[in-house]
């Protein structure tokens, strides 16, 4: 009856540490052409050992190189495979010998998502299939949870109207701007084509020989 009465106990608290803990990315922005590497955070009052998720990417971005962070303990092993056409990827990952991993905020695991040409806006990133066991070996089922990938425009150097191409409309942009203009209706860092951190009869020069370069 002690036996009953302690596990019932352990699994209560299992229960509670469980709805609030959660397993989550936070919003973040890329641009066509980047990667940049991403966290899925764990907040929790429960001690975990092992945790399997499925990470379900939008059209246009991929993933490569997930792993754990110093949260692990030494044994803690991690696997990722590839499910459907590749817009998913299932994370599993446990302890042999039941330890749990460290901390109570924080990232657990890190990867890379690099966005590609065909990324022209705004989606979501989702969490899918959550669950988590507790050093008790209490299987919790989490929430699911999404982020939002916000779509930037990638910069080009030269590109000072911001149309998405460099001509000779951006020279005539840029001539504005020095002579009065409004900054508003420019791209500041496209126009620095020189990388001088400033904007000056400089960077038209150098923007002129870009295109006769044919370098844009």
């Amino acid at each position: 009856m002690k036996r009953l009465l302690l596990l019932s106990m352990m699994f209560r608290v299992a229960l509670w540490g469980a709805a609030t803990d959660r397993f989550y990315i936070e919003d973040f922005s890329i641009s066509p052409g980047e990667t940049r590497t991403v966290s899925i955070l764990l907040d929790n009052e429960a001690e975990y050992t092992a945790f399997q998720c499925d990470v379900c990417l939008p059209e246009g971005l991929t993933a490569s190189n997930f792993a754990l962070t110093n949260r692990k303990a030494s044994n803690h092993t991690f696997s990722t495979s590839v499910l459907g056409e590749g817009s998913a990827y299932r994370l599993l990952s446990y302890s042999l010998n039941l330890k749990p991993y460290s901390g109570n905020s924080g990232a657990l695991v890190t990867f890379d998502i690099t966005a590609g040409e065909d990324f022209v806006e705004s989606a979501t990133i989702r969490l899918r299939n959550v669950e988590f066991t507790t050093t008790a070996g209490a299987e919790i089922p989490f929430s699911n949870e999404q982020c939002t990938v916000t779509y930037v425009a990638a910069s080009k150097k030269g590109d000072v109207n911001n149309d998405g191409k460099v001509t000779i409309s951006d020279v005539t942009a840029l001539i504005d701007y020095l002579l009065g203009g409004d900054e508003s209706q420019i791209n500041l860092g496209n126009a620095d084509v020189n990388d001088s951190q400033g904007i000056t009869i400089a960077d038209v020069t150098a923007l002129i020989d870009l295109l006769l370069s044919n370098g844009a």
